[in-house]
């Protein structure tokens, strides 16, 4: 598993009481935690949103985060 998308399951086990997350929130996450991520937004956003999904999460593509 890469890294990314273990930071991507460690936010979503992190939050597993919200029935939601938002892409962009995550996104900024995991920004944060990799700022050298050569993944474009698009191909984030898209591994968030399967990893959110396969893990039963509702997905909130246009929250941003507060």
């Amino acid at each position: 598993m890469s890294d990314v998308r273990l930071a991507i399951v460690r936010y979503l086990i992190d939050n597993v009481d919200h029935p939601s997350i938002s892409i962009s929130e995550v996104s900024h996450t995991v920004r944060r935690v990799f700022p050298l991520c050569e993944l474009t937004d698009w191909e984030l956003g898209h591994l968030i949103a399967r990893s959110a999904i396969d893990a039963g999460f509702a997905i909130d593509f246009d929250a941003t985060e507060s």
